[in-house]
């Protein structure tokens, strides 16, 4: 079950990472509708929360891996 968990969170820290670095080249090819998501601007507590969660999720999760061995 928790290795399920790290593909979930492993998702969820590619999901920040294409999100915190995309680029003007990488948005431009994106169909219209994914074009506008990426436009709008985030607060920084949104962004920070977001990565937080997201790196504390796998991190968690590789930690219960590890305690299992």
């Amino acid at each position: 079950m928790s290795v399920l968990a790290l593909l979930w969170n492993g998702a969820g820290v590619m999901a920040y990472i294409g999100r915190a670095y995309a680029t003007d080249e990488i948005i431009a090819a994106l169909p219209e509708e994914q074009q506008a998501e990426f436009l709008i601007e985030h607060p920084a507590w949104y962004t920070a929360a977001f990565a937080l969660a997201v790196f504390c999720g796998a991190l968690g999760c590789i930690a219960i891996l590890i305690r299992k061995k």
